[in-house]
């Protein structure tokens, strides 16, 4: 009983060991940006994706960018994880029809669809959606 017990423990202290060793998961990385997202003004700017971090003022700067390394939602760049990417899409949808997207944007009866691709390398590794209010 106690060769099994510790056999037991051992392989719990080295799959812990290999969690903890790894690269920040997709879906973590994706939540970087979710929690960015939720923070931001929703405000009209210039309509160019940022191109780091330290770019991100409004929401719409989200929409069309790559951050690779990945960005926190502090907008500090993750340099642990430069292998992974982070590729951000912002639609204006419908309410009733979430799959569509919507004619006037301007609409009361629209959300916003924030979709977030995790990369590592050329693989994709999650895409995570999230609706937000417009």
């Amino acid at each position: 009983m106690l060769v099994t017990a510790t056999s037991a423990l051992s392989a719990a202290v080295e799959t812990h060991e290999q969690i903890a060793g790894q690269p920040v998961t997709a879906w973590a990385l994706a939540r970087e940006i979710h929690n960015l997202a939720l923070s931001l003004p929703h405000t009209a700017g210039d309509g160019l994706p940022a191109a780091n971090g330290a770019g991100v003022a409004l929401l719409e700067d989200l929409d069309g960018a790559v951050f690779s390394p990945p960005i926190s939602a502090a907008r500090n760049t993750l340099t642990d994880d430069s292998g992974w990417s982070q590729v951000v899409a912002i639609d204006v949808v419908q309410l009733e029809h979430p799959q569509c997207l919507a004619s006037d944007p301007t609409s009361a009866a629209t959300l916003l669809r924030l979709t977030v691709t995790i990369l590592e390398g050329r693989d994709a590794r999650g895409s995570y959606t999230w609706w937000l209010n417009p």
